[in-house]
């Protein structure tokens, strides 16, 4: 059965766990009894036994809390859907990365109506210069009337593109319209679905 989201960080923070444990690096584990960075084995075991049996009224949303790092201490953040701050820390990481600018697409980071639709937006002006410069997107569809892309804003004729039926549909062996994806790039995909292999993680 596909793992969830929870599922998934979980393994890939018990791997982070086994590498770090390998190169003989000490590790935490924020908010639990194995919050301590220790080194070896045991905490390893630590780890696999929080990291299996969280309980599923856990929540999983939301900032960390505060911690006290050691002077040469790292954080490793696996988040998905924390709404507009994550946009935020995402824009900051990629600016340390050297980069000028940043997209945002029309709902980044959010959980259906949890966060409010111009979330992103709102945040980025309150804080004014963070030393990147955000690129926001609109939800865009096709116009088959005038055969443009444009703002999805309650047209009939404008087609939304859902990265859903994408997947979906390139998954099951089947094409797309011209005007989603092109041919020469589905032909590619389509290869790899004939041939067995991965093409998304859900």
């Amino acid at each position: 059965a596909p793992r969830s989201k929870a599922e998934r960080a979980a393994l890939l923070t018990l791997a982070l766990g086994v590498l770090l444990s390998r190169g003989d690096e000490r590790f935490g584990l924020v908010a639990t009894e194995a919050e301590v960075p220790r080194t070896g084995e045991r905490q390893l075991m630590r780890w696999a036994g929080i990291l299996g049996t969280a309980p599923e009224s856990a929540a999983d949303f939301g900032a960390p809390p505060p911690i006290a790092l050691p002077k040469v201490g790292r954080v490793v953040f696996l988040s998905d859907f924390m709404g507009p701050r994550e946009a935020v820390f995402t824009a900051l990481c990629r600016k340390n990365m050297g980069c000028s600018h940043f997209i945002v697409g029309r709902d980044h980071a959010g959980v259906g109506d949890f966060y409010p639709a111009d979330g992103d937006r709102a945040l980025f002006g309150d804080l004014g210069d963070i030393g990147i410069t955000p690129v926001f997107f609109n939800a865009i569809g096709y116009n088959e009337d005038s055969r443009r892309y444009e703002d999805v804003d309650g047209e009939d004729a404008v087609r939304s593109i859902s990265g859903t039926q994408v997947r979906q549909t390139l998954g099951a062996g089947k094409r797309l319209p011209d005007w989603v994806m092109r041919d020469v790039v589905q032909d590619m995909l389509l290869d790899e679905v004939a041939a067995g292999r991965p093409l998304f993680y859900e």
